[in-house]
C-alpha cells in the first residue's frame, strides 16, 4: 500500500455510495425494538448506504483520516517513536486496515446520520441482528445526546475521547445484550456476558497489528460495559442517560468513579512552545490508560496499572525538526495525585522511557531531562536547546 491514498479513490467512493440503498431485511424491526427499549420518540429509521468489500477499505481509510488528529501514517509513526508501537508505520497501517476490514459488517456514520452496510456477497450473517442493534444504538446516542459527533470534536485529547468512547460502546453493548436475551436469568447473565467480553478481548491476538491497537479497540467495550452496567444498576436508564450526556473526562475517571478529584486539565501552554525551525506533530493527553499501557511494555500489568493510577493529568507535545526530519523531540508534563506517586512513577519512567522511546531521535540527539516539583513531573526527550538570540 502506498503511503498516501489517491484522492480520486475517495471521491469515486463517495460518488458511488452517496445514493441510499434498501436496508437489510429485519433492520427496521430491530430499529423499532431499540427505539422502544431506549424510549425514542418519533420516527426512528436511519437510512442505509451500501458499500462492497472493495469500497470498504477506502471508506475506513477516509474515516480514520477524519477521526484521527493527524494523518494515520504520521499518527502511527508518533506511536512508534514514543514507544507505544513497534514496526514500520506504513506496514503497521496496512495491517491495521486489513484487520478493520475483516471485522466490519456495518456501522453507524454520524456525518450522514446513516447506517453503512457492507455487502460481502456472502449473504446475511447469523450475528447481523447483534451488530445492527449495537450500531442502531449509536444512532440513538446521536439523536438524543449528539455523543458520536461530540467524540469527533475530542480529537485533540485522546484520553478524554477514549473515556467517552467507552461510555458510547458500553451502552451500545448493554442494549445489544438486553435485546438479545442476555438479561434472562437476572443480573448474573449480564455479569457473565461482561466477563466473557473481557476474556475474549484479553485473548485477542492479530498478526501484524501491534498490541496497542488491539488493546485500544477492546478497552471501550470491556471497561465501557462495566461502567454502564454500574450506572444501570444504580439508577436504571436515567443514570445511564446522565453518563451519556456527561461522559467521564478521562480514563482515570472512568476506571475509578468517585475517586478522581475534579482537577483542571493540564493545559497545553504548560509545555514549551514549538522551537524555531521545528514543526508540531501532535499535542495530546496520554491519560491513565495510555500510561499503564506504556509502562506495561516493560512491567507486569498489575505493577504498571498501580503506577499509572497515580495519574492526575498530563499533556505531551511532539515536534520534528524541519532540517533533520529524523530528529523528533518530546515535552511531557505529568501531574500525580500526590508526591509519593510522582516519585514512584518518575523512577520507573527514568528506567524505561529511554529504551521505549529510542527511535525518537538519532542516538547523539537522544538526551532526557527530568525536573519535578511536588506532584508534577516534566520530561524532555531530545528537546533542542534554545536558539541563541539575534544581536539587537
Amino acid at each position: 500500500m502506498r503511503a498516501k491514498y489517491s484522492i480520486a479513490v475517495v471521491v469515486s467512493l463517495a460518488a458511488v455510495a452517496a445514493s441510499a440503498a434498501p436496508c437489510p431485511p429485519g433492520l427496521a424491526e430491530i430499529a423499532a425494538r431499540v427505539a422502544a427499549l431506549r424510549a425514542v420518540t418519533g420516527p426512528f429509521a436511519p437510512p442505509c448506504r451500501t458499500v462492497d468489500a472493495a469500497q470498504l477499505r477506502a471508506e475506513l481509510d477516509r474515516k480514520l483520516r477524519r477521526d484521527l488528529p493527524i494523518a494515520p501514517e504520521r499518527y502511527v509513526e508518533a506511536l512508534v517513536r514514543t514507544g507505544f508501537v513497534d514496526g514500520e508505520p506504513a506496514a503497521v497501517y496496512r495491517h491495521l486496515l486489513d484487520f478493520y476490514c475483516s471485522q466490519v459488517l456495518g456501522f453507524y456514520e454520524p456525518e450522514g446520520d446513516e447506517m453503512v452496510i457492507v455487502d460481502s456477497g456472502d449473504g446475511p450473517r447469523v450475528d447481523a441482528s447483534l451488530v445492527w442493534s449495537h450500531e442502531l444504538e449509536h444512532a440513538v446516542q446521536e439523536h438524543r445526546f449528539h455523543l458520536p459527533s461530540r467524540l469527533l470534536a475530542m480529537r485533540g485529547d485522546s484520553d478524554r475521547q477514549r473515556a467517552a468512547s467507552a461510555v458510547a460502546e458500553g451502552e451500545a453493548m448493554l442494549v445489544m445484550l438486553l435485546l438479545n436475551g442476555s438479561s434472562q436469568g437476572g443480573g448474573e447473565a449480564l455479569d457473565r456476558a461482561a466477563a466473557a467480553i473481557e476474556h475474549e478481548g484479553e485473548q485477542l491476538d492479530v498478526p501484524g497489528v501491534p498490541d496497542f491497537f488491539v488493546r485500544d479497540l477492546v478497552f471501550p467495550y470491556s471497561a465501557g460495559l462495566t461502567a454502564v452496567l454500574r450506572a444501570y444498576r444504580a439508577g436504571s436508564w436515567r443514570q445511564v442517560d446522565t453518563l451519556l450526556a456527561h461522559p467521564p473526562a478521562s480514563t482515570a475517571a472512568l476506571l475509578h468513579p468517585g475517586a478522581a478529584r475534579p482537577e483542571p486539565a493540564v493545559a497545553a501552554d504548560a509545555l514549551p512552545p514549538v522551537p524555531h525551525g521545528w514543526e508540531e506533530v501532535l499535542t495530546d493527553t496520554i491519560g491513565e490508560w495510555g500510561l499503564a499501557f506504556l509502562l506495561g511494555r516493560r512491567l507486569p500489568p498489575a505493577q504498571a496499572g498501580a503506577l499509572a493510577a497515580a495519574w492526575d493529568g498530563d499533556r505531551v507535545r511532539l515536534v520534528r525538526s524541519a532540517a533533520q526530519p529524523e530528529w523528533w523531540a518530546l515535552a511531557w508534563r505529568i501531574r500525580c495525585h500526590d508526591e509519593p506517586g510522582r516519585l514512584a512513577l518518575e523512577g520507573e519512567l527514568q528506567r524505561t522511557l529511554p529504551g521505549l522511546a529510542a527511535r525518537l531521535a538519532p542516538a547523539d540527539r537522544l538526551r532526557f531531562s527530568w525536573s519535578a516539583s511536588g506532584r508534577t513531573l516534566d520530561v524532555r526527550a531530545a528537546w533542542p536547546p534554545p536558539s541563541p538570540r539575534s544581536p539587537s
